[in-house]
């Protein structure tokens, strides 16, 4: 018989991985209430509750809004290693055993912060995070295409020396079409000549052509979300022969109206057709919705079984930028998890 408590708490305790979720977007309300108070306070948020209300998402230019008056809190390097250490925290809270995380250093560079001093500020916390809790992360730099195509290279120079020391890989995050990833084609040839691996934003607000460009043009490794393969049939026989992976977060994409409702959402048409689809959150406090949640979504809305939803998180193993020895670990863990689940 089927019960929805045995089910959610085996969910609970599962074993998970996250691909695509944004360092500056997955902060907790507690941290960042912390943070606020930290610089003396703020008139319009006087407790957490007031904070967690005014995150309520409202639309996709509320979310901008929000992105960048979140970051006006962050004003010493301290402030990001604590963000890298209590996201682990709240990561391996909910059993996430590795993560990749974007991070964005040149969002701040206005403020006056040197983007190598960011960088040594999240690895040095997320370096923390790994020693204390049972987590194992990697960084993946965001070049956010809004700051142009011409500097791009610049912003790779800048984060190269991380390269192999607590960072493995470039995305490209931003307005998708307004700035179409063959603007970017050269960087990423660049990066990959040098041993980044690559992963691009696209199919998301933009259709099927902005992925076959990440795929063609920017010779991306994973497309971050992807949602938008359904309006090619040609491009789904294409990742399915390539085994690309889609970093999907379904929360987001009903939040920012890629889809107007779940029904109409295909991932589970595209996990059944083939496609190496993972289950990620993007920017959980965002959009109101963790790993955890995700994984109960798909459980309730399309009704995956335990089973599936471990076969989801070996797609993420096997898309994760990790060596064969490690990811054999995590399938491991993952094959004890599903006989003991199978047990209850």
């Amino acid at each position: 018989m089927y019960d929805k408590n045995t089910v959610n708490n085996q969910i609970i305790k599962m074993p998970k991985l996250e691909l695509h979720l944004h360092l500056e977007g997955a902060f907790s309300f507690e941290f960042l209430f912390t943070l606020i108070n930290k610089y003396g306070g703020n008139s319009e948020i006087k407790s957490i509750d007031e904070l967690r209300n005014k995150f309520i998402f409202k639309d996709f230019n509320h979310f901008i809004e929000m992105w960048y008056w979140k970051n006006q809190f962050f004003r010493e390097y301290i402030d990001f290693e604590e963000l890298a250490f209590n996201t682990l925290k709240n990561l391996a809270k909910q059993n996430v055993i590795y993560a990749e995380l974007f991070f964005s250093p040149w969002d701040f560079s206005s403020a006056g912060f040197e983007i190598g001093l960011i960088a040594e500020s999240i690895i040095k916390g997320v370096k923390r995070g790994e020693k204390q809790f049972p987590i194992r992360c990697n960084l993946i730099a965001d070049l956010v295409r809004n700051y142009g195509a011409n500097s791009s290279l610049k912003r790779l120079d800048e984060i190269t020396p991380f390269l192999n020391s607590g960072v493995v890989g470039i995305g490209l995050g931003g307005s998708e079409k307004e700035y179409p990833p063959n603007l970017f084609k050269e960087v990423f040839i660049e990066a990959k000549k040098r041993g980044f691996r690559t992963t691009v934003h696209a199919g998301e607000s933009a259709g099927a052509d902005s992925i076959w460009s990440a795929i063609l043009d920017c010779k991306a490794e994973r497309i971050g979300h992807g949602v938008r393969v359904v309006e090619d049939p040609m491009l789904i026989d294409y990742l399915i022969k390539r085994k690309i992976s889609l970093e999907v977060c379904i929360t987001s994409n009903l939040k920012t109206r890629v889809f107007d409702s779940i029904e109409k959402h295909p991932f589970k048409y595209l996990d059944e057709m083939g496609v190496m689809v993972t289950v990620n959150s993007d920017d959980p406090p965002m959009f109101g919705s963790n790993i955890t949640e995700e994984l109960i979504l798909l459980n309730k809305e399309f009704g995956y079984e335990i089973k599936d939803l471990v076969r989801l998180m070996k797609n993420s193993v096997k898309a994760a930028f990790l060596e064969a020895s490690d990811k054999n670990i995590y399938i491991s863990k993952l094959d004890k998890f599903l006989i003991s689940a199978s047990e209850v």
